[in-house]
């Protein structure tokens, strides 16, 4: 039986072959969809295809697909998958895509994709370690197109290219970095939220609203928006503004908000003293019976934390628990 996630990744999973690594490193449909769409054209290249997740997208919305892979065991499943979706549209070609021999092969390309392969046991990804070698990869592409668009590890910091940066979030978690050259770049920094589509980027002069106590309401802010740098877009378009950074980065406002880039919203029922009687008594009052804590704990004392906050409730409410300095900020989600 297919897993939930390769479901997830794509809604054929179960008639298609792959395996389970396969899966790890898949793009999902709905960012396949999405990619697929922004990168519409006639003819476009996919390198380090895979097993066609992303080839597929593309297939649905260019007139041809050049699918390039290294890997000869996942480009013979991708040939396969193709059979199955029905696409007639793709050439697959089995190599390394820096080979003269395989670029040979390319034939009126308006833009080049490709997802590189990283180390599945690296900690924290450098540039270094990516497959096919980024500088080489635009140099030796460059000469057939300039629009080249590249995935990244959303992890990097330092990114020594002219280029947009798409940070790109699936259900509130970050998914996806993808960098955008020549004339598919539309401005620096960019965020997108699916399966919204919403899209912010980075405007001038815009003013980040910080406070130090908070409004009636709490915002989880999306992480997209906070790896692009644009929380001053997002106060300047919201209203809201900035009451906390760090893991957990929160936005405040006086009513409730509808937007894509807040991911979760609370209400306030209580800000007291963060001293355990004190918030002991608060919790009890508002009638909670579970804890969730929305601040920075070591994650093997959370369980610990939880259950002294739990221990003396007898409500049915599940609190959302947040911490500014020494004080608590006693919340309830209503989104």
């Amino acid at each position: 039986m297919v897993s939930t996630k390769a479901l997830e990744k794509h809604p054929r999973a179960e008639e298609l072959e792959h395996s389970g690594e396969d899966i790890r490193w898949a793009t999902p449909e709905i960012v396949a969809e999405y990619r697929a769409k922004r990168l519409k054209c006639k003819t476009i290249v996919d390198l380090g295809c895979g097993i066609g997740f992303q080839t597929f997208a593309f297939a649905k919305h260019c007139a041809h697909v050049y699918a390039i892979e290294i890997d000869k065991e996942k480009i013979e499943r991708a040939k396969k998958n193709a059979v199955v979706l029905g696409l007639k549209n793709i050439t697959f070609i089995s190599g390394d895509a820096l080979s003269p021999v395989v670029i040979k092969q390319l034939k009126d390309v308006d833009i080049v994709f490709c997802d590189p392969q990283r180390l599945p046991e690296e900690v924290e990804r450098k540039m270094g370690t990516i497959q096919p070698d980024i500088h080489q990869l635009l140099e030796k592409y460059g000469r057939l197109t300039d629009k080249i668009a590249i995935e990244f590890p959303p992890q990097i910091k330092e990114i020594p290219f002219d280029c947009e940066r798409e940070y790109l979030s699936w259900q509130g978690k970050l998914n996806r970095l993808t960098l955008y050259f020549g004339k598919l770049k539309r401005t620096e920094r960019s965020a997108v939220t699916l399966p919204t589509g919403e899209c912010l980027v980075v405007g001038e002069e815009k003013k980040l609203r910080e406070v130090r106590s908070p409004e009636q309401y709490l915002f989880d802010v999306d992480p997209a928006v906070v790896k692009a740098e644009l929380l001053a877009e997002l106060s300047e378009k919201t209203g809201a503004a900035l009451l906390q950074r760090g893991r957990n980065t929160v936005f405040t406002g006086p009513t409730l908000l509808e937007e894509a880039f807040f991911v979760h919203a609370y209400i306030i029922l209580e800000t007291v003293s963060f001293e355990q009687n004190v918030l002991r008594k608060a919790l009890q009052k508002v009638k909670a019976g579970t804890v969730i804590l929305r601040y920075s704990v070591d994650p093997n004392e959370y369980a610990l934390i939880q259950r002294s906050f739990e221990k003396q409730l007898r409500g049915k409410k599940t609190i959302c628990l947040f911490r500014l300095d020494d004080r608590a900020v006693i919340t309830e989600e209503v989104r």
